[in-house]
């Protein structure tokens, strides 16, 4: 939102079973990580990070760019985490649609990477991509395509972000079952 003023915290747990056989609602197609240390508290302003584990993630998959469906962005709802995050969004996947859930359950912290893949999956499943509550009016200056309202979709490849202090990044790709 071009209104946003920082992070709002939330409360919560949340845990993945993960197998390496049998079928489930979505498959773990890779794991991209990064660490671009820029500052304890702030990522690399161009979003290097970012990029990086977004890059990876994707070259582990095989997938491209024209190949994910929805990201779910850590997007903490700060003017710098924001921008850095946009810089990496726009890089390397232009147009895809994209949401911040923290705006529906606040930023749980050390839960929040878990929650957020859990969320991915649940829209895989449903096929409807999820809101980025609170988004309205959409920061002109963030040229990503951020979804505003549920609206209806099938999601084959998606990317969960989870970015954290100390520039540790971590970007999941999933695909449908």
């Amino acid at each position: 939102s071009a209104e946003r003023d920082g992070i709002h915290l939330g409360e919560g747990a949340a845990c993945l079973l993960l197998e390496r056989d049998g079928e489930g609602p979505a498959a773990v197609l890779s794991v991209g990580e990064s660490s671009d240390a820029h500052s304890m508290s702030a990522p690399h302003p161009e979003g290097l990070g970012a990029r990086a584990a977004i890059r990876v993630a994707l070259d582990r998959a095989g997938l491209s760019a024209t190949d994910i469906d929805y990201v779910n962005a850590h997007g903490t709802g700060t003017d710098q985490n924001d921008a850095a995050e946009r810089a990496a969004l726009h890089a390397l996947v232009p147009g895809v649609p994209v949401s911040s859930t923290k705006g529906l359950t606040g930023h749980t912290l050390g839960a929040c990477g878990a929650l957020e893949a859990i969320i991915t999956v649940l829209a895989m499943q449903h096929g409807a991509l999820p809101p980025n509550a609170g988004a309205l009016p959409v920061d002109a200056s963030l040229p990503v395509n951020v979804v505003t309202a549920l609206r209806p979709a099938r999601i084959r490849h998606a990317l969960s972000n989870s970015f954290a202090f100390g520039g540790s990044n971590a970007v999941l790709a999933l695909g449908a079952t």
